[in-house]
């Protein structure tokens, strides 16, 4: 059967809700915020300010007192199947960037079942939509107001926020100032320049009033080489020529593009600069000057109970970007749209607003690519969360988050403790604090990790708190014994290494190698402790390797990690100092995996998009870039690779079984032999006196006088544990037995 081939039209994506929302760049949700603010745009556009506000449930009215909308262009501007009417293609720090605002706008209308009315020049006229796409127009009433006002009702309850984003616009075009200046041909690269002469039938000469001024050598040369030309003929070199004479005019500095300053309500950082945008075709790229504003306003109230809000403006209104924030204890963290910003900050109303001439988009709904400007953003970003936490310790009389801990310390410690009479964590003694910091600023909590940094710089200084410990956070296993310890500070603090068990300690990064290992008695082969701390080695395991380190018996230690950024650096701070400790006193052997074995053993190499720059440890420098988006896991090898390659590297740097020195293995002979001759005499002095007969009758007479206790054996044990409630239920039981015990014989 010979398929169809269906053909629709890109106008017809408009007239339904779910390719409108392909065509505006918002969820379905969102779409009554887009169309109230896309009518805002607009009206600032023309106006320089407006109103924006709602009528009813699903009504709702933007108004300027501009010269008004020539009714003659209504049904143009509200119809769907026209192609984009814009003046955007001339680049200028102004709002929109396609000219899709009123076809986003009669869509809506169109898909919920709506109405449109615009008052404009003495006249209300309702806009009808037609099925072919266009629309006409019906007076239906006189207006005297000044300027326009269009009403907008949808055929769905509007949702709560519905004018927000217009509201936003509106506050930010009332601040600072705008660029009311002409464009600049720098703004262009030679692809942009040629869709913008190609979209307009006027002379050459015609467009050059649109610019910033031209020497009068280079408009001569100009006249002289396009003589007659309209700007629709020219091709795409002769426009690039024209675009190289064009861009001898100065350009434009970023602090003459406008801003909204400082009396917006959060804290205010500014930072300005350029970026580019190459030509792929032509000989001129495009030089963009930018203007980065960014707000930041810390909430106040408990922490965990609070969560951060973004809004991003380009020139001023907010964008469709699908940007997320979230906040988790002090770490916000920014991410979408090329972004990937983390700031110690906790939860914040942020908005940023970036003025450019032309910002980058990537869809049809305008959402815009961040990526150029990146770095001007988190720098403007850091800087409005600088100033906020600033203003936030003023209001605590001066004092930082660190200085309110270290000013309750002690006393803390003495409440945690029991005034010294208990040991305690580090999260009890957090705790402890967090009240004092929460009451310092008006209910922030405090972040953990800052928190456990802070009291390292302080052990650092002053020595460890006495009575302080640190929950496990690792494992080491003991070959031989098969004892397993979890490693905290308690643990390493009161550890005796077994005499003579082994002389190799790996750490793993990863506990679940251990199953392998243990199943192969790979730790018994090469008497070789395993480690793990669950990704970077805790202060407990780094005491553990200086406490064995500083043992009489010989001992190497190696280390196990994956072929990724992290992993290198899981090595390189195994053996670097910290805050807390010096660095290692003793040398740990790097085994791998590293990336040029990696690659060699033909292991499946994951590729990953890296949103941040990974740190890479200084002995792999030379993967740094690979290591910045390909990672090759331990994982990636089945356990009999894994084994054997772990012990061909073993065997590189072993030293062999555990042997001791000629002294204790005589001892040990001694000791042995000992042993097994006194157990020998025993066994023939017992034989010799008859003790099986003698033990079977004294038995006897302990079975009866085990019988006359039994009765009152229960009432024995509850007052004994009441006089002494530390015992256990069998210490009073030994007591009476060893009394029964004295009596029989």
């Amino acid at each position: 059967m010979e398929s169809l081939q269906f053909v629709r039209e890109d106008w017809k994506l408009f007239r339904s809700i779910d390719t409108l929302c392909q065509k505006a760049g918002v969820h379905r949700e969102f779409i009554p915020m887009l169309v109230s603010k896309e009518l805002v745009d607009n009206a600032l556009d023309i106006s320089g300010d407006c109103e924006v506000g709602l009528v009813d449930e699903n009504t709702f009215y933007v108004s300027d007192e501009g010269e008004g909308i020539d009714p003659d262009k209504l049904e143009e501007y509200f119809s769907i199947n026209r192609p984009m009417i814009s003046t955007k293609l001339l680049r200028r720090p102004s709002r929109g960037a396609l000219g899709n605002g009123l076809r986003v706008v009669t869509g809506a209308v169109i898909a919920t079942g709506g109405k449109i009315t615009v008052a404009t020049k003495g006249y209300v006229y309702k806009v009808i939509p037609q099925e072919d796409g266009t629309s006409r127009k019906e007076i239906i009433g006189t207006y005297d107001g000044k300027g326009t006002r269009v009403e907008v009702q949808l055929g769905m309850n509007l949702p709560p926020g519905t004018i927000s984003w217009g509201n936003i616009a509106i506050s930010f075009t009332r601040e600072g100032k705008m660029y009311n200046g002409k464009s600049s041909p720098h703004w262009y690269n030679s692809e942009a320049f040629f869709e913008l002469v190609n979209a307009v039938n006027v002379d050459v000469t015609e467009v050059l009033k649109f610019f910033t001024p031209i020497p009068n050598k280079y408009i001569a040369k100009i006249e002289e080489e396009f003589i007659g030309r309209k700007t629709n003929t020219l091709t795409f070199e002769e426009a690039d020529r024209l675009l190289t004479l064009m861009r001898h005019s100065k350009e434009i500095k970023p602090n003459l593009l406008g801003e909204v300053g400082d009396s917006f309500k959060e804290h205010h950082a500014k930072k300005t600069g350029y970026f580019t945008m190459g030509s792929s075709r032509g000989k001129n790229p495009a030089n963009l000057p930018v203007v980065v504003e960014a707000y930041v306003g810390l909430k106040q109230g408990e922490v965990s109970r609070l969560r951060s809000d973004l809004t991003i403006c380009v020139n001023k209104t907010p964008v469709t970007a699908d940007v997320k924030v979230s906040t988790k204890q002090a770490q916000t963290t920014i991410w979408g749209g090329g972004l990937y910003i983390d700031l110690r900050s906790r939860p914040a109303n942020i908005y940023i607003n970036i003025i450019t001439p032309y910002m980058p988009i990537t869809s049809d709904g305008k959402a815009p690519d961040f990526r150029p400007l990146r770095e001007l953003i988190e720098d403007a970003l850091k800087k409005a969360v600088s100033k906020a936490k600033k203003a936030n310790a003023v209001k605590n009389g001066g004092k930082n988050e660190k200085e309110v801990i270290l000013n309750h310390l002690q006393e803390a410690i003495q409440k945690t403790s029991g005034n010294g009479k208990h040991i305690f964590s580090q999260r009890q003694l957090y705790y402890s604090i967090r009240p004092y910091v929460m009451e310092a600023f008006d209910g922030k909590q405090p972040d953990y990790n800052y928190f456990c940094r802070v009291i390292s710089e302080y052990e650092a200084e002053y020595g460890d708190i006495k009575g302080m410990y640190r929950d496990p956070r690792g494992t080491l296993y003991h070959p031989h014994t098969r004892e397993q310890i979890s490693l905290g500070t308690i643990a390493v603090n009161a550890y005796n290494r077994p005499k003579w068990t082994f002389n190799k300690i790996l750490f793993i990064e990863k506990e679940g190698y251990f199953a392998s290992l243990i199943d192969e008695s790979f730790p018994e082969k090469y008497d070789c402790a395993l480690v793990s701390s669950k990704g970077f080695a805790s202060r407990a395991v780094k005491d553990l390797f200086d406490l064995l380190g500083e043992t009489d018996e010989e001992i190497q230690f190696f280390c196990v990690h994956d072929s990724d950024a992290a992993g290198t650096m899981i090595y390189q701070t195994l053996q670097e100092a910290t805050i807390a400790r010096p660095g290692r006193r003793v040398k740990v052997v790097n085994l791998g995996l590293d990336p040029e074995e990696a690659i060699e053993m033909n292991l499946q190499i994951e590729t990953f998009e890296s949103r941040t720059r990974r740190s890479v440890a200084d002995y792999a420098w030379e993967w740094e870039e690979w290591l910045q988006e390909n990672r090759v896991e331990l994982n990636a090898m089945t356990t009999p690779q894994f084994i054997e390659w772990l012990e061909r590297k073993m065997a590189e740097h072993g030293v062999g079984k555990v042997i001791p020195h000629d002294h204790t293995l005589e001892e040990q002979l001694k000791k042995d032999t000992e042993n097994l001759v006194k157990e020998n005499l025993v066994q023939q002095i017992l034989k010799e006196s008859g003790f099986d007969e003698r033990f079977a009758e004294a038995k006897k007479q302990a079975d009866l006088l085990i019988n006359l206790e039994t009765a009152r054996l229960r009432e024995t044990i509850e007052e004994s544990l009441e006089n002494k409630p530390k015992l256990r239920w069998d210490k009073p039981i030994k007591d009476v037995a060893k009394h029964l015990a004295g009596r029989v014989g």
